[in-house]
């Protein structure tokens, strides 16, 4: 007799210094809400994902370790396989061979959030922590896709595509 196997692509983890006790209703939305953005742009290649929930000081030297800047920052990801522009995976499909060579699932990456500043963004936006930190998700899932937001026109795309995963989980 088969059994069915559900491959998680999205797996949530708390850092212990995240401020946020283990929340399984938040983890599980969180998890909904990455899905939600794979599903809606994802086209090939590796697809799996962890979101690290974390802290401010986390963020910062992560930030300044990655990316050279020394201040605080809302969610980071960390590509596996580079190369993935605008929902489009590398040409070079071999990217993820290493990973299947040693028994691995590829990955796609990591997303590390801040928790203390997420609740900042959503008390200044007058918006639940909830739909605040699903945003987040979505949008580090769309960098990891190869968005950006670094000129106006990419802002627009991206932060359309944004909107509307978070619109379909939450309602306009």
């Amino acid at each position: 007799m088969a059994t069915d196997q559900v491959r998680t692509r999205v797996e949530v983890i708390s850092d212990e210094d995240a401020g946020v006790e283990e929340n399984e209703t938040l983890a599980e939305l969180i998890c909904r809400a990455a899905e939600a953005a794979l599903d809606a742009e994802h086209t090939a290649g590796p697809d799996t994902v962890t979101i690290m929930l974390s802290n401010d000081e986390r963020l910062r030297a992560l930030n300044l370790e990655f990316n050279g800047e020394d201040s605080v920052t809302d969610v980071l990801s960390f590509n596996e396989t580079e190369g993935w522009h605008n929902g489009v995976p590398p040409e070079d499909s071999d990217a993820a061979k290493p990973f299947l060579s040693s028994g691995e699932t590829p990955r796609l990456g990591d997303i590390v959030i801040s928790v203390e500043q997420t609740a900042r963004q959503a008390a200044e936006r007058g918006i639940p922590l909830e739909r605040e930190i699903s945003m987040l998700a979505i949008h580090g899932i769309l960098h990891l896709l190869g968005y950006d937001h670094a000129d106006p026109e990419e802002e627009k795309v991206m932060f359309g595509k944004t909107d509307r995963v978070l619109d379909g989980l939450f309602g306009s």
